[in-house]
């Protein structure tokens, strides 16, 4: 066997773990956009040489690209219109504040009594969204929620005057 032939098998040896490494790596998680770059860089540095990517195969995984990441901005848009419009309406959650230091949910406070975690019913008052995380948070007496612990969510409709003769 050649040189160039050793070096192109054990090339293709490579990539073939790194390959299998990066599967096992992603496990269950989604690949982002920044997971995507990196996978598409990893390509075009470990690609054979003497079978370079076509520039219709490079345009496809850039299409992909920015089709998803259209994609998510209608998800966000979407969950953010669905979240405002509950505001106005009686909503019943976990009792588990949103961390804006952390950007995540806080742990719940636990109703010993009752065997479960504490709930907070409220009003929604105002919708806040992070469009990097991809969160709505309502904000019930004064304080943020992921819109996505709400378990119960009722219209509140004002009383009716009855009529006076």
């Amino acid at each position: 066997m050649s040189t160039y032939n050793t070096l192109i098998t054990m090339q293709n040896n490579t990539n073939q773990v790194q390959y299998e490494a990066g599967r096992k790596s992603l496990g269950s998680g989604k690949l982002d956009r920044e997971g995507f770059i990196r996978l598409i860089m990893a390509q075009l540095q470990y690609q054979d040489p003497t079978e370079p990517k076509g520039n219709a195969e490079m345009l496809s995984q850039q299409l992909q690209l920015e089709q998803a990441d259209q994609m998510k901005e209608v998800v966000n848009a979407t969950k953010f219109a669905q979240a405002g419009s509950m505001v106005g309406q009686q909503a019943t959650l976990m009792d588990a504040r949103w961390d804006f230091k952390t950007n995540t949910t806080g742990t719940p406070e636990f109703d010993y009594a009752n065997n479960m975690p504490k709930t907070v019913t409220g009003i929604i008052e105002a919708v806040q969204f992070d469009t990097q995380l991809g969160k709505a948070l309502v904000r019930i007496n004064g304080n943020y929620y992921d819109s996505e612990s709400i378990q119960q969510l009722s219209v509140i409709t004002p009383p009716t005057n009855p009529a006076t003769p």
